[in-house]
């Protein structure tokens, strides 16, 4: 028994996320917590997507591909999510309240 159980069912799973995200290197998309993200690798064999976020720098971002709810960005979706996130909210510092 030296194939996992569920191969053929987990390489279909595969094939149709590849064709569903189309995503490769250098190409933006939200992670799990929201953070547009600058693809650095991909791994459909291994479920897997890594990258830099483009909201503060950190990296590497992985991702499961089929359970993380990643979707492809364009760069104009990625800018504004940059825009609108809140100040200081991955520090966890609280911006003081403009009068």
């Amino acid at each position: 028994m030296d194939e996992f159980p569920f191969a053929a069912e987990f390489e279909e799973q595969m094939r149709r996320v590849k064709a569903d995200l189309a995503l490769g290197v250098g190409d933006v998309y939200e992670d799990c917590a929201y953070h547009p993200v600058l693809c650095i690798g991909i791994s459909y064999e291994e479920d897997e997507i890594w990258g830099v976020s483009l909201i503060d720098g950190s990296q590497p971002r992985s991702c499961s591909l089929r359970h993380c709810g990643v979707r492809k960005l364009t760069i104009e979706e990625a800018w504004k999510i940059k825009k609108e996130w809140p100040p200081d909210a991955e520090s966890g510092v609280e911006t003081p309240a403009e009068n």
